[in-house]
């Protein structure tokens, strides 16, 4: 059970799948809410009553300051979770840098607790058994994202110790599902090219395990890691470990669409991130994925979320059922 106290919330990433969906969960609620956005465009995409806006960035810790004020407790779901970026260091400004300065301003505001949203990448693909809290990485970063996610646990550590901050961690793994605005989760692209654009062709080793998270698991999983979780603990928001075969089999269950899949050589499919790389670049747009980030696909991802459910009272939708409603949701879209 929650504990039920109106309280006054600050949140910062909640123009994004995840953040727009915990702010939307916040306000039903009946909590005061202030988020940090950048732009007032963005802001009218929630369309959520009772919501103040603080326009700025997480490189402005007056506004961050401004907007924390009064608050019992932050939610820190902002990121930059791109595969690559024409500057690498904004990877660094964003989600090390911003989430030191989102800290930093949490503490001089007096803010009781945070929900800080990290990333299961951090603690690597389950090469000596299934990935838990206690995992130690055994090899390098797939990209930025992850290597500046990890540099920014590290602080966060610091402040639990240095300044005893009450600050929890919540690491989802392949997010899924339906979201409010933006653009969708990256486990829906697997969905929405089934489904819609005729893909035929197994990612990486087909019988490779993935973790897959429906979105609504995630955003209960914030809610109660701000409710339940322990101070300067981790939490991984997991769902189901399958493998590439059973996945399009649910998947062709669920859309009604059957597709005859085909496994190519890891020689072969190495080649198609090379290349749609080289052109990307070549006329001007941004890499869908880069070679670098395609080598996740040769590993096993199996990931326990034991810890949240024990501790946190977490629960997993099954990916049948998850599936259902993304197919559902993209088909709306579509207007199909």
């Amino acid at each position: 059970m929650f504990t039920f106290m109106l309280m006054k919330i600050f949140i910062t990433g909640a123009t994004g799948n995840i953040g727009g969906l915990v702010t939307k969960k916040l306000c039903e609620q009946g909590h005061q809410i202030n988020i940090l956005v950048r732009s007032k465009e963005k802001a009218r995409q929630l369309n959520i009553n009772g919501i103040k806006e603080f326009y700025g960035d997480l490189s402005d810790s007056n506004i961050l300051k401004e907007a924390m004020q009064d608050c019992h407790q932050v939610y820190h779901i902002a990121a930059l979770a791109k595969v690559w970026t024409r500057d690498a260091d904004d990877f660094f400004k964003s989600n090390v840098l911003g989430t030191r300065n989102v800290l930093q301003a949490a503490l001089e505001s007096g803010v009781k607790k945070l929900v800080v949203t990290g990333t299961a990448g951090v603690f690597g693909p389950s090469i000596r058994g299934t990935v838990t809290e206690k995992t130690v990485r055994e090899i390098d970063f797939f990209g930025d994202y992850e290597a500046t996610k990890c540099l920014a646990e590290s602080i966060i550590k610091d402040y639990v110790i240095q300044h005893d901050m009450d600050i929890v961690i919540v690491s989802p793994t392949r997010v899924y599902g339906p979201v409010l605005f933006g653009s969708p989760a990256s486990g829906n692209i697997v969905v929405d090219t089934y489904v819609n654009k005729r893909w035929r062709f197994y990612p990486g080793d087909n019988r490779v395990i993935g973790n897959n998270v429906f979105i609504d698991d995630v955003v209960q999983g914030h809610l109660l890691a701000m409710d339940k979780g322990r101070k300067g603990h981790t939490y991984l928001l997991g769902g189901s470990n399958t493998d590439f075969i059973s996945y399009y089999r649910i998947l062709a269950k669920v859309s009604g669409i059957k597709r005859r899949m085909i496994f190519l050589p890891i020689g072969i499919q190495r080649l198609v991130p090379v290349l749609h790389f080289f052109f990307a670049r070549l006329f001007g747009k941004e890499p869908v994925f880069t070679p670098l980030w395609f080598n996740k696909s040769v590993y096993n991802w199996r990931t326990s979320s034991d810890k949240a459910i024990k501790e946190l009272g977490y629960q997993i939708t099954p990916l049948e059922e998850g599936l259902t409603k993304t197919v559902k949701w993209l088909r709306d879209r579509r207007g199909a």
